[in-house]
């Protein structure tokens, strides 16, 4: 609504808004830059105050025509206080649930963004690379808006992602390799046969906007209460990044007078963003060899690096840190989650709690702050890598003294 151009974060050139994908000087990625001098900012505490879906926060984000505007009512998700990690560590530990989106993943508000401006754009066809969330959710969003869908996703996709994205009607087409060569495919069609692409990287200007809700909601839930931490699991850092802009937003147009510090996490076995932290370097490379049971994020960022060196500079500005975790941490954390908070989530999403730990060990979260941990995607769309063993479970017949024996043996 008050979105006025497309400017390259960095060298600043600008372009108007339009289905553009990158910097005509260097390349980079795009950012949608609003005249903020135009929005009311009582309008704004009212969504705040009122707000149903992400789309009440119309007035920060880019679609012109509302009409074109695609819902499954996606956002206002719950923000939950832990009720047991958190007094145990010291901290005011919440969790924004972003599996209680429409397709159970934070990717409907990125794709809800995206899509909508495609239509404003006039285009009949949408593409994305994806590890599976960011599929299943353009698949939905595609068969409400009537539009063709490609999905581009890695060989080993976990079937549950890419059978809810089939069963929306999208066309799916697996990729040898890993999510790189499956971004590189979906560029190339993307530009071969005009399709808009939501690849939910920074490729996509739009899709980040539709990230930023999640501060606004944040900051409402917490009755203006700032944060002193936010963390969020990293592939490229896109909703990082949004996240961060919410905030930055709401302190220009003075509704807060606090930033968050942004902690990103990545598993140790595709980690290109929080290495390059951890080194203290200025330019993020790809990762090789990537490997890891977080495969929501398992993103080496081959062929474009400078898209994790665009999340490298948020962490740093926002006065963040970057962190690098393992895959037993990340399977203890989602156990830890699933049986003492009741939070199921795919292993992507423990690697939030994981950072916490690791985090608080080394001093660096301190006792008594508040901490807002990102959960991502529920717990059924990578259910192949959950560490339970159903054999284990045992079998009787419907016998009183089976029962009893069962019992005994369990010490009940």
């Amino acid at each position: 609504m008050y979105a006025s151009k497309l400017v390259c974060p960095a060298c600043g050139w600008e372009t108007e808004l339009g289905n553009k994908y990158a910097c005509d000087a260097c390349e980079y990625s795009l950012e949608v830059i609003y005249d903020y001098s135009r929005i009311c900012k009582d309008e704004v505490a009212s969504a705040l105050e009122h707000y149903k879906t992400m789309w009440d926060f119309a007035m920060l984000l880019p679609v012109k025509n509302r009409e074109n505007t695609v819902t499954l009512l996606e956002g206002n998700t719950p923000l939950i206080e832990s009720i047991r990690i958190g007094p145990a560590l010291g901290i005011n530990l919440l969790f924004k649930d972003e599996t209680r989106n429409p397709t159970c993943s934070f990717k409907d508000r990125p794709n809800a963004a995206g899509i909508s401006m495609a239509k404003d754009f006039g285009l009949n066809a949408v593409t994305i690379a994806s590890t599976g969330n960011a599929g299943s959710s353009l698949a939905a969003f595609a068969a409400k808006a009537g539009m063709k869908c490609y999905i581009f996703v890695p060989e080993k996709t976990p079937a549950a992602k890419v059978t809810q994205s089939m069963a929306h009607g999208a066309t799916i087409v697996k990729v040898r390799g890993n999510y790189s060569d499956s971004y590189s495919v979906a560029n190339m069609a993307a530009k071969k046969y005009n399709w808009a692409n939501l690849t939910s990287t920074y490729l996509n200007p739009y899709t980040v906007e539709g990230d930023k809700t999640i501060a606004y909601e944040i900051f409402a839930q917490s009755q203006g209460n700032v944060p002193d931490w936010i963390v969020i699991p990293l592939g490229a850092g896109a909703m990082l990044a949004g996240v961060y802009k919410g905030f930055v937003e709401l302190k220009q147009l003075g509704l807060c007078d606090k930033l968050p510090r942004m902690i990103g996490v990545q598993a140790e076995g595709c980690s290109p963003i929080t290495s390059a932290f951890e080194q203290g370097l200025d330019e993020v490379t790809a990762f090789e060899n990537p490997q890891t049971i977080a495969g929501g994020i398992c993103d080496p960022l081959t062929g474009y690096p400078q898209d994790g060196t665009r999340t490298l500079r948020e962490i740093r500005k926002s006065g963040g840190i970057g962190v690098s975790v393992s895959d037993a941490s990340i399977s203890a954390a989602l156990k830890e989650l699933a049986c003492q908070e009741a939070i199921f989530c795919e292993p992507a999403s423990a690697t939030s709690l994981s950072a916490v730990h690791t985090l608080m060990e080394q001093g660096v979260i301190q006792r008594g702050e508040r901490v807002v941990t990102l959960i991502t995607a529920h717990g059924l769309k990578d259910i192949g890598e959950i560490d339970v063993n159903l054999e284990e479970v045992a079998t009787i017949s419907p016998q009183a003294d089976e029962l009893e024996v069962l019992m005994a043996k369990l010490g009940k």
